[in-house]
């Protein structure tokens, strides 16, 4: 029997670094639109939500065809946003996965996601991320999460920091880059929202953190394709995300 697989796109208006992120135009088209429809696309996702806290957000949304729901704006994280939308909106329906994508995402693409979802359903794993090689400008960006997994594949940790440290300076290092996007089994995704924040979490202000510290695995696929992957974060990626789709049309 195949598995159900729903995408739920967290997107709440007021962002530090670029209120109302959602909402700013890229290339003629809201950035939230610009990942709706590449879940939308995506022949392994079977229904696309996207969980605001602003009527503004579901109108538009509502203009290019997307299904939202208003969630609770005092949600620390986006992965609580989209762990009410399961639970309250949609007991009884409940999916066997549910997929995390950030709606900062507007260069990901259907194809990434249908190639992280076979392969993370294939694992087994309860909780499943993307992660990519790390381009230069990457590396000493904190804004740009890095990672380092085990021989498994499995997240070791999470920093805004470069990890590992290089401290021969040989200059050998394959760094690896965090991509906002997380599958979870429904299950994991209902325990997670029972674990207490956690300390590394807070001094990082990554939410991954506090599975990793609550003994819980993750399981990093690394896909090529996500290395050029630009999240928006400032009004210069909105520039360069600009440039990368008029060079993909």
């Amino acid at each position: 029997m195949k598995k159900t697989i729903w995408a739920l796109i967290p997107a709440r208006f007021g962002s530090t670094r670029l209120p109302g992120k959602p909402l700013r135009i890229i290339a003629e088209k809201p950035l939230i639109q610009w990942v709706w429809e590449a879940a939308d696309g995506s022949k392994s996702i079977s229904r696309t939500i996207i969980a605001t806290d602003d009527e503004r957000i579901a109108a538009i949304a509502a203009e290019f065809g997307a299904e939202s729901v208003m969630t609770d704006p005092k949600h620390a994280s986006g992965t609580d946003r989209i762990a009410e939308v399961i639970m309250n909106t949609y007991p009884a329906e409940r999916p066997d996965y549910v997929v995390n994508i950030q709606g900062d995402e507007p260069l990901l693409t259907a194809g990434i996601l249908d190639e992280f979802l076979d392969r993370f359903v294939d694992s087994g794993q309860s909780i499943g991320t993307i992660i990519a090689p790390a381009q230069r400008r990457d590396i000493d960006d904190p804004s740009k999460v890095k990672v380092v997994v085990d021989r498994h594949g499995d997240a070791i940790f999470f920093s805004r920091s470069k990890i590992p440290f290089d401290r021969d300076g040989k200059g050998n290092v394959d760094y690896l880059k965090h991509v906002g996007i997380y599958a979870f089994k429904t299950h994991a995704l209902m325990d997670f929202t029972k674990l207490e924040p956690t300390p590394l979490e807070r001094i990082e202000k990554l939410e991954q953190l506090r599975v990793l510290e609550h003994g819980r695995t993750i399981r990093c696929i690394e896909i090529e394709a996500a290395a050029g992957l630009i999240g928006v974060d400032t009004e210069a990626d909105i520039v360069e995300v600009e440039s990368a789709l008029s060079k993909r049309n």
